[in-house]
């Protein structure tokens, strides 16, 4: 069984390296990392997740092997890597207002190219929605009830 991308060492160094990093830019968020193989490129992900779920901001950054063949599965993750983390430091320096496109794209980053995309989503509206459309609406306005209640708008029932 080949050894995978990430192990638990190199992901807990990897967060440790964004929260080091960005830390001081979190309002109640916590990143989330993964990465994979497609076909024999790595592709490096990262989340960033607010605590109810209605922002989360999915980053991947992909190194395509076939045009850099001197990279490794694992250098190339580390390009990735370090695009993501470039990328994260643009995000909070422009207000959280600096996005990945939503289709692979092209980026020159440093001496190599990068395919990068991301997605912005609300997770808990689309999940609410999809209750709503299948007619529970009890558990919307718990789920809203709950949320203004954190945000102390107003009192859980």
């Amino acid at each position: 069984m080949p050894k995978p991308l990430l192990d638990a060492p190199r992901t807990e160094r990897i967060a440790k390296l964004l929260d080091t990093r960005h830390g001081r830019s979190l309002k109640d968020e916590t990143f989330e990392l993964s990465a994979r193989v497609e076909g024999e490129n790595p592709v490096m992900q990262v989340v960033l997740r607010n605590r109810d779920h209605t922002q989360v901001y999915t980053m991947e950054a992909a190194l395509i092997r076939a045009d850099w063949p001197s990279f490794g599965l694992s250098e190339g993750l580390d390009v990735c890597v370090d695009f993501l983390d470039w990328h994260l430091g643009e995000y909070f320096r422009e207000g959280r207002d600096a996005f990945l496109p939503l289709d692979w794209k092209n980026f020159r980053f440093g001496d190599v190219e990068i395919m990068a995309r991301g997605d912005l989503r609300n997770v808990l509206l689309e999940d609410l929605a999809d209750a709503w459309l299948r007619g529970d609406t009890d558990l919307v306005e718990r789920e809203v009830g709950a949320l203004e209640a954190r945000r102390g708008r107003r009192k859980p029932a």
